[in-house]
C-alpha cells in the first residue's frame, strides 16, 4: 500500500472541540432519553435513540476520522465528507427528535431556563419557526451549498482551517433547517404539514442537487479547484477524474436520499387518508 496512503489512514483527528460537543451531545440524549423511558416507555423508543447515535457517528466520521485527511488531496473524499454533514447526520439526528430528551437530560434548573426559550412566546421559539419555513429553509441551505462550492470560496476553505470550520458548520446548520419541515420533530412548530406539500418541497432541492453534480461529473472540461492539481495523487486518480467521480457521488448518494424520502412521504400520505377514510366510516360520514 501507498506509503502516503497508509499514513492517512491511520491519521485521526483527536480534535477535542469536536469531541466534546459530540460527547456532551450524546450524553445529555441518552440520559434524558433513559429519564423519559422510566416515565413512559412509550415517549422513549429504542429506534429514535438508535439513530441519534447514528447521526453522531456520522458527524465523528465525517470530522474525525481519515475521510477529514483524504479531503485535501481528493474531492471525491472531500464530497463524501460533505454528504455525512448534510445528507445524512442530520436526518438521521432530526429523527431522534433530540429536544424532549436533551432538555430532560439537562440538570433540572437548566432545563427549566431550557424550557422557557420554547415556550410559544419566545422569541427563539419564533426565530426558530421562521428559519425552519420551507421557503426560508430551502433558500438557506441550496444556497450555501452553491455558494461554498464556488471556485474561489471553496479555494479558501482549502487554504483556511478556520474558514473550512466555517464551511462545515454552515452545511451542517442549514442542512437541520432543510431536513427540519420534512422529519418534524418537536416542538412541532408549523403544525402538521402535508405530506404531499413535503414532496414537492423535496423535488426541487433533488433536481438542484442533482445539477451540481452534473456540472462536477460532465459539463466542465477544467479543473475547478486547482488545489486538487497540486496535492499528490493517490491511485493515479487525475484531477479531472476526482472531480468527475466527486460529482457522480454527489447525485448518486443524494439522489438516492431524495427518492427513499420522496417514497416514504407518499408511503406515509397514502396511510393518512387510509386512516381517514376509515375514521369517516366508522363515524357515517361518508356519503
Amino acid at each position: 500500500m501507498d506509503v502516503t496512503l497508509t499514513a492517512i489512514l491511520l491519521s485521526w483527528k483527536w480534535r477535542l472541540d469536536v469531541i466534546a460537543l459530540i460527547g456532551t451531545c450524546g450524553a445529555m440524549y441518552v440520559v434524558g432519553w433513559c429519564r423519559l423511558r422510566r416515565r413512559d416507555p412509550r415517549g422513549a423508543s429504542g429506534w429514535r435513540l438508535g439513530l441519534y447515535v447514528a447521526g453522531l457517528a456520522a458527524l465523528y466520521l465525517a470530522l474525525l476520522s481519515p475521510i477529514d485527511a483524504l479531503g485535501s488531496l481528493l474531492f471525491s473524499v472531500h464530497m463524501i465528507q460533505h454528504e455525512l454533514l448534510t445528507m445524512v447526520a442530520p436526518p438521521l439526528l432530526l429523527l431522534g427528535n433530540p429536544l424532549p430528551a436533551v432538555l430532560w437530560g439537562l440538570p433540572r434548573r437548566w432545563r427549566r431556563a431550557a424550557g422557557i426559550l420554547l415556550l410559544p412566546d419566545a422569541w427563539t421559539r419564533w426565530v426558530l419557526r421562521v428559519l425552519t419555513l420551507m421557503p426560508v429553509a430551502w433558500l438557506l441551505y441550496v444556497s450555501s451549498l452553491w455558494l461554498w462550492h464556488l471556485p474561489a470560496v471553496y479555494g479558501a476553505s482549502l487554504r483556511s482551517a478556520v474558514v473550512h470550520d466555517v464551511q462545515h458548520v454552515s452545511f451542517f446548520a442549514t442542512a437541520l433547517l432543510f431536513w427540519w419541515p420534512i422529519v418534524d420533530p418537536a416542538p412541532r412548530l408549523h403544525g402538521h404539514v402535508n405530506h404531499a406539500v413535503r414532496v414537492v418541497y423535496v423535488i426541487p432541492a433533488a433536481f438542484q442537487s442533482q445539477a451540481l453534480g452534473l456540472i462536477f461529473a460532465f459539463l466542465t472540461g477544467r479543473i475547478l479547484y486547482p488545489h486538487y492539481e497540486t496535492v499528490p495523487r493517490l491511485w493515479d486518480f487525475t484531477p479531472l477524474q476526482d472531480q468527475s467521480a466527486a460529482g457522480l457521488i454527489m447525485m448518486q448518494v443524494e439522489g438516492l436520499i431524495y427518492l427513499m424520502v420522496v417514497l416514504v412521504l407518499i408511503a406515509r400520505l397514502f396511510a393518512r387518508e387510509e386512516r381517514l377514510t376509515r375514521w369517516r366510516e366508522e363515524h357515517g360520514l361518508e356519503p
